[in-house]
């Protein structure tokens, strides 16, 4: 069955409402902004420099019960540190680790971030330079 889903991106992580219907969604789409407000607002109280910039996505998806590390990796990875110059000089999984830990409060597993990093480079998003198990990803100019 086909299931939808609105996700509002939030420096803090995604907050999201999914349903049976578009109407079922809209229905809660008021409720799901507040909430995500709310929370952007305690936690920028608490770090002022995390800033509730919000994007919203609308998606067709299929039921699943969670994301994977990699997958949560991967989505923080695409919208913070890409976007941004930190990818201007190549970097190693362990920095980009690291990042991540500062920006979200997640300890990502180094395998994780490293198949993130994998898929980027991939998908020509990220360059790396190196040997197996020594790689360092940086951006094209």
């Amino acid at each position: 069955m086909v299931r939808f889903r609105i996700t509002f991106r939030q420096p803090y992580g995604d907050a999201e409402v999914e349903g049976e219907s578009v109407e079922e969604i809209l229905e809660n789409l008021r409720g799901l902004r507040k909430i995500a407000e709310q929370a952007a607002e305690i936690l920028e109280a608490e770090a002022p420099e995390a800033k509730a910039q919000a994007s919203v996505a609308v998606a067709r998806v299929k039921r699943r019960r969670g994301k994977s590390e990699a997958v949560v990796a991967l989505e923080n990875i695409e919208t913070y540190l890409l976007p941004s110059k930190f990818f201007s000089q190549p970097r190693s999984t362990a920095e980009v680790r690291q990042k991540l830990k500062e920006i979200t409060g997640i300890t990502f597993q180094s395998r994780k971030v490293s198949q993130a990093l994998g898929i980027l480079y991939k998908s020509n998003k990220l360059s790396r330079t190196g040997v197996k198990g020594n790689y360092r990803y940086f951006k094209k100019p």
